[in-house]
């Protein structure tokens, strides 16, 4: 992004970035806070002293994530042979109350950040929303399948929050319309700042420093190929999985954390080609 030299203070590329770099040290996001049923269900899920009953009664509250949470239980993944569920206590006994936080963080995270009607933003928000929850589910897959990465819950929990860095800083660049005259300018300052301002945020909401890492480490591929994998290996590899279009060989062949997380690139095809139709149907459970 080209700024002024002669009077930075006069070109509002300069004067956001400013604004961007002082959120970013004060910690003062000025973001819609997450709907009050979400940050109940976290709140509840992070209580030693919670059960399924205290957790279905929040739940129960909202029907749109209630309706969520029966499509997720009730999914190829998780169904266990032809019984329905119909109650929300079961639905969360089958899917479990970290898989209940997913889809309270997943329907938060759509109402959020909502841009306004007609703001300048929204062509790039709203593909960011269904491209966080396609990240989300093949995490969850590929932790599943491979059990070397913890939670695979977890997994998911990073997938769901590893875009509000770039949503926060299109959302606030929306209040400087004039930003949106030069696209690739506006999507290089994203670029450029989302992984940091992620984990800002991630931090502030009370999320685990697993999560806030793995979100920060997104698009860092240098460390020792030998050494442990971790969550943002993962996250790494799913995010290329949702952006490629069908073709890895460009973005995965010979990098670093597919190599950490013991696969090859065929072998993560294979994977993936198994689980289409279980990445499909949970993606569409999650994101209705």
């Amino acid at each position: 992004m080209t700024m002024s030299a002669e009077n930075p203070g006069m070109d509002p590329a300069f004067e956001f970035v400013k604004a961007l770099a002082s959120d970013l040290a004060d910690g003062d996001f000025e973001l819609p806070p997450f709907p009050d049923t979400a940050i109940r269900v976290q709140r509840c899920v992070a209580d030693p002293n919670s059960d399924i009953k205290a957790l279905a009664s929040i739940v129960a509250q909202e029907p749109a994530l209630a309706a969520r949470l029966m499509r997720m239980a009730n999914s190829a993944l998780l169904k266990r042979g032809t019984l329905e569920v119909t109650d929300i206590p079961t639905a969360i006994s089958r899917v479990g109350m970290d898989m209940v936080l997913n889809a309270a963080v997943a329907f938060a995270a759509k109402e959020a950040m909502r841009p306004p009607p007609g703001s300048a933003c929204i062509s790039a928000v709203e593909p960011l929303r269904r491209r966080s929850i396609q990240v989300a589910v093949i995490g969850f897959v590929l932790s599943r399948r491979l059990q070397t990465l913890g939670k695979p819950e977890e997994a998911m929990l990073a997938g769901l929050l590893h875009a509000v860095g770039q949503l926060y800083v299109y959302t606030r660049a929306a209040e400087h319309p004039e930003l949106f005259s030069d696209r690739e300018a506006i999507d290089a300052l994203v670029q450029d700042w989302h992984t940091g301002v992620a984990r800002a945020i991630v931090e502030a909401w009370g999320f685990p420093e697993s999560i806030a890492r793995a979100v920060c480490e997104q698009e860092t591929q240098e460390r020792d190929r030998k050494s442990d994998p971790e969550l943002g290996d993962l996250l790494f590899v799913a995010i290329a999985v949702a952006t490629s279009e069908g073709d890895l060989t460009e973005r995965l062949e010979g990098c670093d954390p597919l190599a950490r997380m013991g696969l090859s690139l065929e072998e993560l095809e294979a994977m993936l080609a198994e689980q289409a139709s279980v990445i499909e149907n949970m993606v569409s459970n999650l994101g209705g």
